[in-house]
């Protein structure tokens, strides 16, 4: 696989502190002609599930070769190391702490390495910051076309580290997924995907409930439902979104990260 000279950015660091800049002048300091793209630096603070959600549905918008660092850390300066791993022909590099674990789950790995190669980092290492220290010149070197292999020693999928997400269960009601990304306009994402649910019979659908709540049905778009009503809908990504038109339904439902939701179908139909 050849890279394409391009890096994205995942982080929780906002723009108010100069972090991003210094991180991409790690970059440009090692790899002049890098591109690099702000994906998001608006991940909740300190929140892992949000990136993994984040960059999971995101990095197939950019050309394969692409290198994705996925900079949510909290347990920087721990004993916590930090990956590289090559997916569906793109390469994340990011702390071990599961943020890279839905990438993981579409089984697509094809090499993942312990970045511990430490002539690719300065000579002196911020314990607080290794975003810039370790992980931006190792995507600079790798976007110049280092191979993988030369960032550290390889190790299994296995060996990593993955969030602790219950999996979509089948009953005889139907599917129970969870809740795993509220966005800022307070559209909820669950854990059940259009794959899911093509598995059913349309007209075997009976609602999905949500805390207190039922919708009857899902719609195309936003604009389906009146607005301040509550809706579901397929998401950009493929999965299952309780929204409300022109409001919040975070805050109509009262759900939280985790939070089960339930398509309920009538079996005897299919």
């Amino acid at each position: 696989m050849r890279t394409v000279n391009l890096i994205t950015l995942t982080t929780d660091f906002g723009l108010q502190d100069p972090y991003v800049g210094q991180m991409k002048g790690a970059i440009l300091g090692r790899n002049m002609r890098v591109r690099i793209v702000d994906l998001t630096h608006a991940i909740e603070p300190h929140n892992i599930l949000a990136g993994a959600v984040t960059i999971r549905s995101s990095y197939h918008s950019f050309p394969k070769g692409s290198i994705h660092m996925v900079v949510v850390d909290p347990g920087v300066g721990s004993q916590r190391k930090i990956i590289a791993l090559q997916a569906d022909d793109h390469i994340f590099i990011a702390p071990d702490n599961g943020v890279l674990t839905f990438v993981m789950r579409d089984r697509k790995v094809q090499a993942v390495h312990r970045v511990e190669n430490r002539s690719l980092f300065p000579n002196e290492i911020s314990a607080t910051f290794h975003g810039r220290d370790i992980m931006a010149p190792v995507a600079a070197a790798l976007a110049r076309d280092m191979p993988l292999s030369e960032v550290g020693p390889k190790i299994s999928v296995e060996k990593c580290v993955q969030l602790d997400i219950p999996p979509t269960q089948f009953d005889e009601n139907g599917i129970t997924g969870r809740v795993i990304h509220i966005d800022r306009f307070g559209n909820i994402r669950t854990t059940i995907t259009s794959h899911t649910l093509s598995q059913y019979q349309p007209s075997s659908f009976a609602g999905i409930y949500i805390g207190n709540q039922k919708i009857n049905a899902i719609s195309s778009t936003y604009s389906d439902a009146a607005p301040e009503e509550l809706l579901a809908l397929l998401d950009s990504a493929g999965h299952l979104e309780i929204a409300v038109n022109r409001g919040n339904a975070a805050q109509k439902t009262g759900c939280k990260i985790g939070d089960p939701v339930t398509v309920e179908m009538n079996l005897e139909d299919q």
